[in-house]
């Protein structure tokens, strides 16, 4: 509900645009007029041009285009600097570009091309074809692009009888599918291929240049995009990569007739790890370079001037001849147009006008984000222009007159931008309503409710009582949704169950309130337990400064150590202080997997944003020696089920070291990783079967078991960091096993379950995040760890399979340490002596506490994006981070049923009647 509210989506419109030939208008400057005043071209294009009322003339000129892509090509791959004397990998790398500037001045123009976050390649080529802002929103859509629904330039040119040739990048077709002449296409998403694409349209491009079939040529380039991201910017790889693009448009230049138009340039840019997503300087800048051998208009902008690249839309169906897409919010960029006279320059900006002003008079008719005041005063701005055309005659008035414009459809671009950040505020007020009930009442039970008596609450009619409400509640709105009485039949069912789910656990609440006061008035928190509840509540609440979320992975790592401190205090034996020390040592070692974001500064200048890639020799053995070492504990001591973790393992070894090296072998590779997840499923699955031994040893290897499916996604690379995770938690058990209070074995399953041991095992949970490598960014999402077992787009199905794999890569660690929340309560010799309801009770209050830690970060993250939605880092930093701890939280919840089920079904039948 709260996502529904709060990343919305700008409003589609079906509108699409159309022209008049110019035969068709009287010198009246009216469409099918009847006067028969006789008038020059030129006269009557004045005319038609200062009309605001009269439709849109299709421009005089049609010229054929070829449009080169050259995916992440970053302005400062194209410029050239020979004072340079040891350049980067990536400096000094296309002086092609550089030489036709210095020796066809007339021919050439170079330009910074400004993209809109998000710096993702569906986004971009949306944004590079019509000529809207792609919202945040879209960015779920990157990697399964559904077709474009909104007027383009290919659309115009298509739909009136254009040809148009695609080569390269297959997100063209899924996006636009039907409109293409000739297509030769090719699967995108192979990031670490840097070549096979590139290949193929080369091998087609030089072909189709000495054809004239054709009208518009795209050809996208992958290889440079496909480089950044396997290895990053400052790296040979690039340089061969940035060469051959060099070489290509060295030979394009030479073949390409000279009244062909030629636009190279970048869809977005990169940062320092070669990645892109967000909204970094790096990430938005990108190249433009135009040319045509017969000339273009007069360069009034200079070398690197920044241009958005919403213009492009409209520049390219100018040059097509069509008039520009209905939903486009760019002017056109004159300088990269061939030359044109005075008046068809006046015909070719007053369509733009009337586009846009259209444009605001249909989006006014359908939403209710813009005020009626504001449109309104655009509208007549946009008109305005439209009037002053007519005294416009000379080159100065002409050029006064483009910057007018451009200032114009500026204000317009800039209202838009604002506004298309607007929030459903009744949605996400409902959304944190139902958040806070959830948080307080669900507290209340695992903070009040006395153990004892949680076994008598499942064995009453609590629970079904509570299934046959939220039942109801489901069939009474999609039946007022069947009569139409509800609108929103999605946001009815979330709040009604949500209420429902409230009213219950507040008469659950009232019921036992004499336990709950009686518990609270004998109960004396210690330090540690004050401490552990201020530093969740705390990590929680700073999720408001996005400092804190910049720098968070230290700060839990800090949280974390200092709980585990006061409970080893609590104990006060060398036990528990060697378990501590040990504890911290391998907190420290997980730092060298930390990477860091652009923000950081130093950390991000000295080189410390790769933790990841292509894994060393060192790494790739202390893959192997982590692996081997768990798989030895697990053959050791969990009897049967060990054989499954084992052979798990042993897959996992095999696989990262028959594909290690230039050498691998990609195939075997796969094939063993499939051999590994087939044995993870069927152990998994195996863990039901029953064998009275109680339910310790099924959480145990469900837990290993994890494990060796986050060191699978996470790559040889990374693998050594889950082996740290793992042992972190195991010392952390150890510590928690010794907690003991006033000697009584019962009270000492009750202060495992306290709230300082699941607020550290959550607080640690979350650290793993930031010590496998990752950070709250789009940016630092790594896609490879979809692809490790096969191509989803060569199996039906597999696609599916890979959305698990990207989920575990990124929230292993909480589905891991929330699947392992029953061994807390139930590992060591005084739990086992206790009686199996009173373990149920336990667990169930651990699991439901651990959930409620992740609930408790949700909220204060949803809370932190609502306060923040204007702020100038909303999509930069709060809200990825809203994402990531509602991922996190729902692979926490998933952990923590998954363990209580396993506790649940290996308790003696006879024995837990509730």
């Amino acid at each position: 509900m709260f996502g529904h509210g709060f990343l919305l989506s700008r409003k589609s419109l079906s509108d699409v645009s159309e022209c008049v030939p110019l035969s068709n208008f009287g010198c009246d400057g009216r469409e099918n007029s009847t006067t028969s005043e006789y008038c020059s071209e030129d006269e009557k294009i004045r005319r038609i041009a200062s009309n605001p009322g009269a439709p849109m003339a299709c421009p005089a000129a049609r010229h054929r285009v070829v449009f080169m892509l050259v995916d992440a090509l970053r302005y400062d791959f194209t410029q050239y600097d020979p004072s340079i004397e040891s350049p980067l990998p990536y400096q000094n790398r296309l002086p092609v570009i550089q030489e036709t500037l210095d020796s066809r001045p007339d021919s050439a123009r170079l330009y910074k091309f400004m993209a809109d976050p998000p710096t993702t390649t569906l986004q971009r080529i949306k944004a590079l074809v019509t000529g809207s802002l792609p919202t945040f929103v879209d960015v779920s859509s990157n990697f399964a692009a559904m077709e474009l629904q909104e007027d383009s330039s290919i659309d115009q040119l298509h739909k009136n009888g254009g040809k148009v040739v695609l080569l390269g990048d297959d997100t063209w077709a899924r996006l636009m599918p039907g409109r293409w002449l000739r297509s030769h296409a090719q699967y995108s998403f192979h990031t670490w291929d840097l070549d096979t694409v590139d290949n193929e349209v080369d091998s087609k491009i030089y072909d189709e240049l000495q054809k004239d079939d054709w009208d518009l040529m795209v050809a996208h380039y992958l290889g440079v995009d496909h480089a950044g991201h396997r290895y990053g910017p400052n790296h040979p790889e690039m340089t061969r990569k940035l060469k051959e693009t060099n070489t290509r448009l060295k030979k394009i230049i030479e073949i390409l007739p000279s009244d062909v138009l030629l636009y190279v340039l970048g869809d977005h840019g990169m940062t320092e790890t070669g990645d892109h997503g967000g909204e970094s300087k790096n990430e938005r800048t990108a190249a433009l370079f135009a040319y045509r051998g017969a000339g273009l208009s007069a360069d009034m902008y200079g070398t690197g001037r920044e241009v958005p690249q919403t213009d492009f839309a409209a520049t390219l169906s100018a040059a097509l001849g069509r008039p520009p897409p209905a939903p486009s919010l760019g002017t056109l960029m004159i300088p990269t147009l061939p030359k044109m006279s005075t008046t068809h320059t006046l015909l070719a900006l007053s369509n733009n006008l009337k586009q846009i002003t259209k444009y605001l008079v249909r989006y006014g008719e359908e939403s209710q984000q813009v005020s009626l005041e504001k449109l309104t005063q655009l509208i007549n701005m946009t008109r305005d222009q439209i009037d002053k055309s007519a005294s416009v005659y000379t080159e100065n008035e002409l050029n006064n007159y483009i910057a007018d414009v451009r200032t114009v459809t500026e204000n317009v671009r800039n209202i838009f931008r604002e506004v298309w950040v607007e929030f459903d505020s009744l949605s996400m007020l409902r959304a944190l309503l139902l958040l806070t009930l959830a948080i307080f009442f669900n507290w209340l039970i695992t903070e009040g409710i006395p153990m004892e008596r949680l076994p008598n609450i499942f064995a009453s009619t609590f629970v079904s009582t509570g299934l046959i409400s939220m039942a109801v509640c489901v069939v009474f709105c999609y039946t007022a949704y069947f009569f139409e009485l509800l609108e929103d039949v999605e946001h009815a069912i979330i709040l009604s169950t949500g209420l429902m789910s409230g009213l219950l656990t507040c008469s659950l609440v009232i019921m036992h309130w004499d336990g709950i006061t009686q518990r609270w008035y004998e109960g004396r928190s210690q330090l540690h337990e004050r401490f552990s509840r201020s530093a969740l509540v705390g990590s929680a609440a700073v999720l408001v400064s996005n400092s804190f979320i910049i720098e968070e992975g230290a700060v839990l790592s800090f949280l974390s150590l200092t709980i585990l401190a006061l409970i080893a205090w609590n104990v006060k034996t060398i036990k528990a202080l060697a378990l501590w020390v040990a504890f911290g040592a391998v907190l420290a070692a997980t730092r060298v997997y930390r990477g860091c974001r652009e923000e950081q500064g130093d950390c991000w200048t000295a080189g410390g944003n790769q933790p990841t890639g292509q894994a060393s020799r060192a790494a790739l053995v202390l893959a192997l020696g982590s692996m081997a070492a768990v798989v030895a504990v697990a053959r050791r001591h969990i009897g049967w089920r060990g054989y499954g973790v084992v052979l798990a393992g042993l897959f996992a070894c095999a696989h990262w070291a028959v594909g290690w090296g230039t050498l691998g072998s990609p195939g075997r590779s796969k094939l063993l990783a499939r051999g590994a997840w087939l044995v993870i499923v069927t152990m998994l699955l195996l863990l039901f079967r029953r064998d009275g031994r109680g339910a310790i040893l099924p959480v145990s290897v469900c837990g290993l078991l994890l494990y060796v499916a986050s060191s699978l996604v996470l790559g040889a690379a990374l693998a050594p960091a889950a082996g740290l995770g793992l042992l972190a938690g195991c010392l952390a058990i150890a510590l928690v096993a010794m907690v003991k209070t006033e000697g009584v074995t019962k009270f000492s399953l009750s202060a495992r379950c306290s709230s300082s041991t699941i607020c550290l095992w959550s607080l640690l949970s979350c650290y793993m995040f930031y010590g496998a490598g990752h950070h709250a960014t789009l940016g630092h999402v790594r896609w490879a760890p979809a692809f490790h077992a096969g191509d989803p787009q060569t199996v039906p199905g597999l696609k599916y399979v890979a959305g698990v794999f990207m989920f575990l890569e990124l929230f292993g660690f909480p589905l891991l340490f929330g699947a392992t929340v029953p061994v807390l309560a139930l590992w060591g010799r005084p739990a086992s002596t206790v009686g199996p309801r009173s373990q149920l009770a336990a667990v169930f209050a651990l699991c439901l506490k651990f959930s409620l830690c992740f609930a408790i970060r949700v909220f204060a993250s949803a809370l932190s994006a609502t306060i923040h939605c204007r702020h100038l880092m909303i999509w930069g930093v709060f809200t990825p981070k809203l994402l990531f701890e509602s991922g996190a939280c729902a692979a926490a919840l998933i952990g923590a049923i998954l363990g209580a089920a396993l506790t649940a079904w290996h308790t003696p039948s006879q024995q837990k009647s509730s």
